[in-house]
């Protein structure tokens, strides 16, 4: 069984990163010129997410509405909008990890990726109620059926 605290770890591990690369760029360009590219980098990433978010939704519109079911491209919606959080965070490695996801091959690559390991899936299916054996049994009439029947009668 995982450990609890590996998330935990992750998380801080991820913010030390962050801060040595902010001391780093800090002490090579000055504190102006870091909380710029910091900004700019932003700005740079979350207009990029937006023309590709835009041209990967009408995408997925097209598909559905020609019946095809779009699960490869859900799942890389999702990581443009995770491409999109990582751009927002301040710090060099989150940017450079949110640029790498907005790479479209890169982006598809991952997906694929995922996809083949099922760990969406299983994630999914360790929080439905099925996954837990939980059958719900349950009986329906339609009313508006014999509505029609009992005014055809009369």
């Amino acid at each position: 069984m995982r450990s609890p605290l590996i998330p935990v770890f992750l998380f801080l591990g991820a913010v030390l990163l962050e801060i040595f690369g902010f001391a780093w760029v800090g002490g090579a360009v000055g504190a102006l010129s870091t909380v710029a590219l910091v900004v700019v980098t932003a700005a740079i990433g979350l207009w990029i997410f937006r023309i590709q978010g835009l041209a990967h939704w009408q995408r997925m519109q097209g598909m559905l509405s020609r019946g095809e079911l779009p699960a490869s491209d859900l799942l890389e919606g999702w990581l443009l909008m995770l491409a999109a959080i990582l751009l927002l965070l301040p710090g060099f490695f989150s940017d450079a990890a949110g640029f790498v996801l907005l790479v479209p091959p890169v982006r598809s690559e991952v997906a694929a990726w995922l996809l083949k390991r099922r760990s969406v899936w299983v994630a999914a299916a360790r929080n439905s109620t099925t996954a837990r054996g939980e059958t719900i049994e349950g009986e329906y009439r339609k009313r508006e059926n014999e509505r029609l029947r009992d005014k055809q009668d009369q």
